[in-house]
């Protein structure tokens, strides 16, 4: 919980930033600070930034790009030092094409449908929730640790299993950013942890807790009416991996061993011979283009625009089949991490670049890292 009294007072000591619009009351639950404004006369409105900070944690950083105002956000900023640094040097944004914002009223009625549909899958965590309490109120013991350990060792080992939680930095259209956060916000107050995050920058997929799973507009039409169908379904058949792509292909495999796909041929007769779902799959610019990574570790990957970099670094390492992940972009971004904790990137902005740097500086550990169209871009990290 940060204190906004003390928040005000580092500001007052950073050159150039100016609180607007002052909170009053005894307990502020946000700060707002324009920062940049420096001798410069008029001020350049492409170099200054807009920092809220709230009590929570969250700090949204906006400016203006293509005479539009996008923003980005850190979650969970516990120290006075890190607010410092963000009020000191504000992230900088990729820039985003406008043609991503769909506003004909057939999107307009769908992505309304959707966020409905969003509230009631968040009613229906609340609910699991709830029952979970009674039952453990009932019963007045704590669960057998022979018997967890055993439903632990059920589950597919798919992708990053991330039981420990995650913080998030992401840079997405101003149209996904709120509803982003509002999915982030909406997990959190059910006290669950989000496992597994897959974006394409116009739509994302968060799966979270026990099976659950929330996602924001828009995301592919098949994909949506799949998971739909599953808000009181059994635990076997939820989703434990999903991944997006460009051209509205994803992947989405569930907890019985099946899976959903709209993508290139090739790939469906790849997974269809796996005896376990994937640890990841990725969709790169071409239609045909994908990369695999089996629930071994080994790998295979087929089409005409897998990034050379990649290419070249899996080659580097003598075909190593330790992989936990690959993730591509639509305009040669890739991630690749190994079961050691290494990873590599490349294809990917400065903007992008530098976001991810700062994160290792400042001593965390990357997760995962996902990326949409123009240079969007969605990282997890400890």
């Amino acid at each position: 919980m940060l204190q906004i009294d003390a928040v005000r007072r580092r500001a007052e000591g950073i050159r150039g930033v100016r609180e607007v619009v002052p909170t009053s009351g005894r307990s502020p639950q946000f700060a707002s600070f324009l920062v940049g404004l420096l001798d410069e006369l008029p001020p350049d409105v492409t170099k200054l930034a807009r920092v809220t900070v709230f009590t929570s944690g969250t700090i949204s950083i906006s400016r203006v790009l293509l005479g539009q105002v996008r923003q980005t956000f850190r979650r969970n900023v516990s120290e006075l030092d890190a607010v410092e640094k963000i009020l000191r040097d504000p992230p900088v944004l990729t820039a985003i094409d406008h043609s991503l914002v769909l506003n004909d009223d057939n999107h307009t009625i769908r992505s309304k449908i959707e966020l409905a549909d969003i509230g009631l899958a968040i009613l229906q965590g609340e609910k699991e929730k709830l029952e979970s309490l009674r039952s453990s109120i009932l019963q007045r013991t704590a669960p057998d640790k022979e018997e967890s350990s055993k439903m632990e060792k059920k589950q597919p080992n798919v992708g990053l299993d991330l039981t420990q939680g995650m913080e998030f930095q992401f840079s997405l259209p101003a149209s996904s950013m709120k509803h982003v956060d509002q999915c982030l916000s909406d997990i959190s107050s059910m006290n669950k942890l989000v496992k597994k995050i897959a974006t394409n920058g116009k739509s994302t997929v968060f799966l979270y807790g026990n099976g659950g799973v929330a996602y924001t507009p828009l995301i592919p039409r098949p994909l949506y009416q799949k998971l739909s169908q599953l808000r009181n379904s059994r635990m076997d058949s939820r989703p434990v991996y999903v991944a997006l792509g460009s051209r509205d292909r994803f992947f989405c495999a569930f907890y019985d061993g099946s899976f959903t796909l709209k993508g290139p041929k090739e790939l469906d007769k790849e997974l269809k011979q796996c005896l376990k779902p994937p640890r990841s799959v990725a969709f790169a610019n071409a239609w045909d283009s994908y990369f695999v990574v089996l629930d071994n570790g080994e790998w295979k990957y087929h089409g005409r625009s897998i990034p050379v970099g990649l290419k070249e670094k899996l080659h580097e390492r003598k075909g190593k089949t330790d992989l936990v992940c690959v993730n591509l972009g639509p305009s040669g971004e890739w991630f690749l991490k190994a079961e050691n904790g290494r990873m590599w990137w490349g294809g990917v902005s400065k903007d992008t670049d530098k976001a991810i740097m700062d994160l290792l500086d400042d001593g965390h550990a990357i997760h995962m890292l996902d990326f949409g169209d123009d240079g969007s871009y969605f990282v997890s990290y400890d």
